[in-house]
């Protein structure tokens, strides 16, 4: 099963000069990469991520590029939906928190 995440990454300012198009290129040739979205806030990229492998590959691929200055990821936890059904959100919180050894 492959592995699910999102990349926020923050570009240095000195790689924006053609509007992104050699980011948008550089990352079309990472086959794991597959959405690519323009944010403003946190970040100025949102890239989806599919990996067969471990995640820490694909960051490293992203982090050797001169262009990235900062890359945070997120991975993906999905949910059992039948597991939880019924489960109030405050529930689920504490669930979370019983499960990952969080007060």
């Amino acid at each position: 099963m492959a592995t699910k995440a999102y990349f926020m990454v923050n570009v240095a300012e000195k790689s924006c000069q053609d509007g992104y198009q050699g980011i948008f290129r550089d990352l079309e040739a990472i086959p794991e990469v597959k959405a690519v979205e323009r944010v403003s806030g946190a970040c100025d990229l949102l890239v989806k991520v599919e990996a067969p492998i471990r995640m820490i590959f694909v960051a490293n691929k992203l982090m050797a590029k001169e262009w990235v200055k900062r890359l945070y990821v997120l991975k993906v936890e999905p949910i059992q939906p039948d597991e939880y059904q019924g489960l109030s959100i405050d529930e689920l919180i504490k669930l979370k928190r019983l499960v990952s050894g969080g007060l």
